[in-house]
């Protein structure tokens, strides 16, 4: 069950990066660098896409999506105060982090077979 909601968050995760890209283009403020920051957001997209599809994702992928995801987190409730609004903005990222955490950890500490 917690698989098909992640799913379905990685296809609202994939659509708001692309939203934020098209945002920019339209509002006339693109700029080179804002579309590469924006498709490094993708890097802990994939890390969770090809876990949930079942193949081994390097742990350095996976804790570099951690970092990727935690520098917005920080950011936000560094620069903004704190209300509910910098609450809610910092809470899109929390279910990535939540299953990057999840997949490492598995990676790490899971069951090791031995052949």
């Amino acid at each position: 069950m917690w698989k098909k909601a992640l799913w379905v968050y990685l296809v609202l995760y994939a659509l708001g990066v692309v939203g934020v890209i098209v945002y920019q283009a339209v509002s006339g403020e693109f700029q080179a660098a804002m579309l590469i920051g924006a498709l490094i957001m993708y890097v802990p997209a994939g890390a969770v896409f090809f876990e949930l599809r079942g193949k081994k994702v390097p742990i350095i992928i996976t804790i570099l999506g951690i970092l990727i995801t935690a520098v917005p987190v920080v950011g936000i409730f560094n620069f903004n105060d704190f209300s509910l609004a910098t609450i809610g903005k910092a809470l899109i990222f929390v279910p990535m982090l939540v299953a990057l955490f999840y997949f490492g950890y598995k990676r790490l500490f899971g069951k090791k077979e031995t052949a």
